[in-house]
């Protein structure tokens, strides 16, 4: 993938991780998990099948991290909560074996 410049990466790895992400949404909406499969599955397969499929999955990964940043940051804002408050209450929701949902 030849890119211009910092922006143009950012548009072209955001598009799958935000595919993944609105197929979960759908997922956990009509309680079908095969939407988010199905969406991993591609997006996965696109990232392996690149002339450079090492590459590929790293552009994938940091199409979803970036994603990751920007959803905190729009989230801290909402709440008027630092990204450290948010991520640490999201720890505590679903990585604490104590705490958060049942698995």
């Amino acid at each position: 993938m030849s890119v211009e410049g910092p922006d143009e990466l950012l548009h072209t790895v955001l598009a799958p991780a935000l595919e993944v992400l609105t197929a979960w949404s759908i997922a956990q909406a009509e309680t079908d998990p095969s939407v988010f499969r199905q969406a991993m599955d591609r997006a996965l397969g696109d990232a392996a099948a690149a002339q450079d499929p090492l590459r590929g999955l790293a552009e994938m990964m940091f199409g979803l991290s970036s994603l990751s940043g920007i959803l905190l940051d729009e989230l801290a804002e909402v709440t008027g909560r630092s990204c450290g408050e948010v991520l640490h209450a999201v720890h505590l929701r679903y990585l604490d074996p104590g705490a958060g949902p049942a698995r």
